[in-house]
């Protein structure tokens, strides 16, 4: 009975080390366009709802911290945007994202005037994912791209 008493904390300390040694590991969510559309149409700006669908290949939950990333439209970076507010991701399960950003044409240039003269465009966004993991930090790098219609 002794034996027990003294295998059990042991079985305890390495079940405590797999579930911390199974947080470290995880991978990068995927990211992908599900869609992307003007919500506003000015004389010196629009803008744009971007649709971002993604997907935890992790065996746990993830917090999808923030995400800061930079649009590029046919090539050219139109704007800057963050998703600054916690999201949970379950394990094996996704999530949409949907925020909103503002493109002045004055910075898009010719790549927006070229996009609506061809009604379509390639959109890709850059950036970094901060996620939160049992109370650890992990950031990853961003890369979605899509060659999208523009509705």
């Amino acid at each position: 009975m002794g034996k027990k008493w003294l295998v059990l904390p042991f079985l305890a300390f390495l079940l405590s080390q797999c579930q911390i040694a199974q947080r470290l590991a995880i991978a990068n969510c995927k990211y992908k366009f599900l869609n992307v559309y003007p919500v506003r149409v000015g004389l010196t700006s629009m803008d744009l709802k971007l649709s971002i669908q993604v997907d935890n290949p992790n065996p746990i939950d993830v917090v999808l911290d923030r995400l800061g990333f930079d649009l590029f439209v046919n090539g050219s970076m139109v704007s800057s945007g963050e998703i600054a507010q916690p999201i949970t991701i379950p394990a094996g399960g996704r999530t949409v994202l949907e925020p909103t950003v503002k493109i002045s044409y004055i910075r898009a240039g010719i790549s927006i005037v070229k996009a609506i003269k061809r009604n379509q465009a390639d959109y890709e966004i850059r950036g970094r994912a901060t996620y939160l993991v049992g109370g650890r930090e992990f950031t990853f790098p961003v890369k979605i791209l899509s060659g999208e219609v523009l509705r």
